[in-house]
């Protein structure tokens, strides 16, 4: 029986479309046991059954917490951004660094972050020239024009709670909408994506939080 309980609650954990119906209320408990049994080659009904009534109870939905933390949260979007991808070495980010005041003091908007594979530079349209020249051609890896940068600024209370950035990324997905690149930093959550999808995140976010928007054009 254990066995069977553990099995149960490993694969809906891993399964996020399931495991969301079950603590939502809104799944048949027999037709998911059935299922299930096939998932996990067992016969054991019953307790394949008494393991999914358990599961909401051990792992309570935090769908309200989302929710009402997304109500607290205001939007940024930014239209025009390039995301500049260069070898990582401290000889380039030597060079982004010297280049990253000189943009930060025009009010321009530019951002850096560190990978194992490259460092990335997120920028607006106007400066992205200015740090491409920085590099001989080899260093860049690659270049990608036309983003759009929508930054979810939440309060604090985030930083403790598990799933957010899954969840805002779930919500994002169902609606068509293809992230490029996401980024947490302390109590936001940034995401690029193609130009054409920021209209529609823009609406289908805004409507979950205060509708506050921030809406900054090239």
């Amino acid at each position: 029986m254990e066995r069977i309980s553990k099995r149960v609650s490993e694969y809906l954990s891993s399964n996020p479309c399931a495991m969301n119906s079950l603590q939502l209320g809104i799944v048949n408990y027999s037709s998911l046991a059935r299922f299930l049994m096939k998932q996990l080659k067992t016969q054991k009904y019953n307790a394949v059954l008494a393991a999914i009534k358990r599961y909401p109870e051990a792992n309570p939905s935090l769908e309200s917490s989302y929710r009402s933390a997304l109500m607290e949260s205001r939007l940024e979007a930014y239209l025009s951004i390039t995301n500049i991808t260069v070898r990582n070495s401290i000889k380039n980010f030597e060079a982004v660094s010297d280049i990253y005041g000189k943009i930060f003091e025009r009010g321009g908007r530019i951002r850096i972050v560190q990978g194992n594979q490259g460092i990335v530079i997120v920028t607006d349209r106007k400066n992205s020239s200015e740090i491409i020249r920085h590099y001989p051609g080899d260093q860049i890896i690659s270049v990608r024009e036309n983003l759009a940068e929508l930054v979810i600024i939440s309060p604090l209370i985030i930083e403790n709670l598990r799933g957010y950035v899954a969840y805002i990324s779930s919500i994002l997905a169902v609606n068509g909408i293809n992230v490029y690149q996401v980024a947490a930093f302390y109590n936001d959550i940034t995401y690029i994506m193609d130009d054409k999808y920021m209209n529609r995140a823009v609406t289908v976010i805004s409507s979950l939080t205060s509708g506050q928007v921030e809406l900054q054009r090239p």
